[in-house]
């Protein structure tokens, strides 16, 4: 943008507070939690989560809130702090663009569940097993078990309507088959939404947040209240808080409770840091943080005990041991919630709300993620862009649209199932450690909370445990876990199946395709020095001096036109300064 006075901002505290709670509660709230729980002995799980998110999530999301409320910037240029770095920002845009890709389809699948609701009045079309996608193996509702019937192969009426109808999936990632065309248009609605609802920047952002933020926690507490009165519920919900102390010895949990931190606060995003940098300078970040990431983390575990209610409902209508009466991953929430709407009394009507809850949390997320992509582009030249930030907008949509096509094939679970595991876990983690040496060791972390105390008004406490964790406790915790993850590493799975040795390769290829970009922009960086034009120091010090003693509020970047003698010719243009009111006009940015 052309300055930091052109910056769009939140209008009121609120707004901020709603559109980041939105961002981090979406969809893996309701899916992603409650599966690590259901894959990791239920109740254990709650231990290394609960502790990932004081050691590592409250840190981080508190940290990278800091940068961008202090800077007014957005993820690649606010390393402008430390311009080795600059390839943290770029990490940070890949990594968007992939979950930005596959999250969308997510809410797709819930556009078609929101028609098929309406298809087969008064009853839903998942209710059953006399459709035309039903196989022998489909167990309904109103078939009595006993041994003779129940095999391990057997399925629930919801199940094969995910797999058989929606999906219309085939064995193999290998067989894509044809488009889907009901997924197409579900996917082509979705991504109408989100261009319409980013049309008019933030102002429309935090407008919608009033209700993509509040209205899940409505829904989520009907469907518990339901959820407890089925059959088996009760099972379940003991399942959920029983810890099995024994699997805390396996590194593998303590591995999904910190992706699952990093996953659901979407910290190394890029997001966080946008989103903070629309707020006032003054504004109480560390107060925001605590608070964002306490509900983010209260909410999930609230969802988990009306999707195990329902786990335990459908155990004990397929009389199956709980850990085993559900599927993996995504289809989790496809599957475990409408087999439990299926049995209410108006049922439709409960399971157009529940998609729309789905709906809502994942816009929530998406936006957010697609205002970060496109003001990244727009921050590359802000002079030319900022004035077409719509066509930038549908630019993105489009092109994002058109990526996620084959996931609307036969083999699209496949594929999502396999950009989730590979696009966040591993790179999230890189470049959440680059970003602590390049603040904590390169810029300094003493500089830092320096920062922090000019927007704060008060020296953050305890100080010395901030300097450890963001110096020495979070670099060393991330290196160990992901070390040990990479030391257990085994084939993808989906269910049963096995993924193929080159979607491996894949999946790697989207991890390495994201962390690159910090080394490739490191060594361009490093050229300059080779050239004569920079010196290391340079490299590692801000380009710019960004606040000082005289920082005024509506003038966050440069109150006082006051410039630090590291500032390259050419970088800023400054068309005026009006002394007398000691502020900057008409100033571009060309960085």
């Amino acid at each position: 943008m052309s300055s930091a006075n052109n910056r769009d901002k939140f209008k009121n505290k609120a707004e901020y507070f709603l559109t980041a709670l939105s961002f981090a509660v979406g969809l893996g709230n309701v899916w992603r939690f409650p599966y690590l729980c259901y894959r990791n002995g239920g109740g254990s799980f709650f231990i290394p989560y609960l502790l990932s998110l004081f050691f590592l999530g409250l840190t981080f999301f508190f940290f990278e809130s800091t940068l961008g409320q202090f800077t007014s910037l957005g993820p690649i240029r606010v390393w402008r702090l430390s311009p080795m770095f600059k390839g943290i920002g770029y990490a940070m845009f890949v990594m968007g663009l992939f979950v930005g890709v596959y999250y969308n389809m997510i809410v797709a699948w819930s556009i078609y569940y929101v028609y098929s609701s309406f298809t087969v009045l008064p009853s839903v079309p998942w209710s059953n097993c006399n459709n035309t996608w039903n196989t022998e193996r489909c167990l309904g509702p109103d078939i009595t078990l006993n041994e003779s019937m129940v095999s391990n192969n057997s399925m629930s009426p919801s199940q094969e309507y995910f797999y058989y109808n929606v999906l219309d999936m085939t064995d193999d990632i290998r067989e894509m088959g044809p488009l889907r065309p009901h997924l197409v248009i579900c996917l082509a609605v979705s991504w109408v939404i989100v261009f319409f609802g980013l049309s008019f920047g933030t102002k429309s952002l935090g407008k919608i947040s009033y209700f993509t933020a509040l209205f899940p926690y409505v829904m989520i507490t009907a469907l518990l209240i339901n959820g407890l009165q089925l059959d088996g519920a009760i099972d379940g919900v003991m399942h959920y808080i029983k810890p099995d102390f024994n699997r805390l010895m396996s590194i593998d949990v303590w591995a999904d409770a910190a992706t699952q931190i990093f996953f659901s606060l979407s910290i190394c995003m890029g997001g966080v840091i946008t989103l903070s940098s629309y707020n006032p300078f003054y504004n109480n970040t560390l107060r925001d943080s605590l608070f964002i990431a306490a509900c983010n983390s209260l909410t999930s575990i609230y969802a988990g005990f009306a999707i195990f209610s329902v786990i335990g409902f459908m155990a004990k209508q397929i009389d199956k041991p709980i850990d085993q009466a559900a599927d993996q991953g995504v289809g989790l929430a496809f599957v475990a919630y409408p087999a439990a709407l299926a049995r209410l009394q108006m049922a439709p009507v409960w399971s157009v709300v529940f998609f729309l809850m789905l709906i809502t949390l994942g816009f929530g997320t998406q936006m957010t993620v697609v205002e970060t992509i496109v003001g990244t582009l727009v921050d590359f030249w802000p002079s030319k862009l900022q004035r077409r930030k719509r066509l930038v907008l549908i630019s993105v949509c489009l092109f994002m649209f058109v990526c996620a096509l084959p996931m609307c094939t036969g083999a699209g679970i496949y594929i999502l199932q396999l950009m989730d595991s590979y696009s966040v876990p591993y790179s999230a983690f890189a470049i959440g450690f680059f970003e602590l040496i390049a603040i904590a060791w390169a810029y300094g972390i003493d500089r830092h909370m320096e920062n922090v105390k000019k927007m704060l008004g008060y020296t953050i406490w305890p100080l010395a445990y901030w300097k450890f964790m963001l110096k020495f406790g979070c670099p060393s915790i991330i290196l160990i876990i992901l070390f040990l993850v990479l030391s257990k590493f085994s084939p993808l799975k989906y269910n049963d199946y096995v993924y193929p040795e080159y979607a491996e390769y894949i999946g790697w290829g989207i991890s390495l395709s994201s962390v690159s970009m910090i080394p490739i922009m490191a060594i361009f960086e490093l050229t300059k020095v080779w050239r004569g034009k920079k010196t290391l120091k340079a490299l590692l010090r801000p380009s710019i001096d960004f606040h000082n003693d005289q920082v005024k509020e509506k003038n966050p970047v440069f109150a006082d036109a006051k410039l630090s003698t590291h500032i390259e010719k050419g970088q800023i243009n400054l068309a005026y300064i009006t002394t007398e009111e000691n502020s900057l006009k008409n100033t571009d940015i060309f960085i």
